[in-house]
């Protein structure tokens, strides 16, 4: 063994304790909505807290295609087989409500010949402060999958809510399509957006 490997292999585990001491994952669950949670969330809709949500995201997306160098808070991602957008909390909305509407674009989707492939929460704490993740993964039903080309209707669907401390960061929406022979042509982005309530 050489001086360097030597001296690395000495130097690279201590780093890595450093590392994992600084960030730690503390929780890694699958997400299974309670009782308490539906209850409360059949309660935010029914008292329509969502529509001041969906309406301001509404009024970000038409800012944003008018002018896509506009300050607002929302932003695309447009690639070959990618499509999503992404924004970060306001007020007056809380990390409940951003919680309650990705669980309504989960809904939304469900009914639309999706089924929820995993959920999943990650809690990390990092620098004595506490990070989670949570991720939902939405594919199209197998029974559409009964012939060649599949159908897989606007693509696979991946969804993320970060949480910083108690307080929602970003959410974030991404459509993952295939263009090969074997899946039908994905239906328009443009229309999942409307399937989400949003323009």
């Amino acid at each position: 063994m050489g001086f360097l490997q030597y001296m690395l292999g000495n130097l690279l585990p201590d780093k890595q304790e450093e590392t994992s001491a600084e960030s730690e994952v503390i929780v890694r669950e699958a997400i299974v909505p309670t009782k308490t949670f539906e209850t409360d969330f059949a309660a935010w809709l029914e008292a329509g807290m969502h529509k001041g949500l969906l309406d301001y995201l509404k009024e970000c997306f038409v800012t944003r295609k008018a002018d896509p160098s506009a300050a607002v808070n929302l932003y695309f991602h447009e690639s070959k087989n990618s499509n999503g957008f992404y924004f970060r909390a306001e007020n007056p909305w809380n990390t409940q409500d951003y919680r309650f509407l990705v669980h309504l674009f989960a809904k939304k989707l469900i009914a639309l010949n999706y089924v929820q492939n995993h959920a999943t929460r990650e809690v990390i704490e990092e620098g004595g402060v506490l990070k989670i993740k949570e991720e939902y993964f939405l594919k199209p039903t197998l029974k559409l999958r009964k012939q060649i080309p599949y159908e897989q209707l606007f693509g696979n669907i991946f969804i993320e809510h970060r949480i910083k401390g108690d307080e929602t960061e970003l959410v974030k929406v991404m459509v993952n399509t295939y263009t090969d022979q074997y899946y039908n042509k994905p239906y328009y982005f443009e229309d999942f957006l409307t399937e989400l309530c949003l323009p």
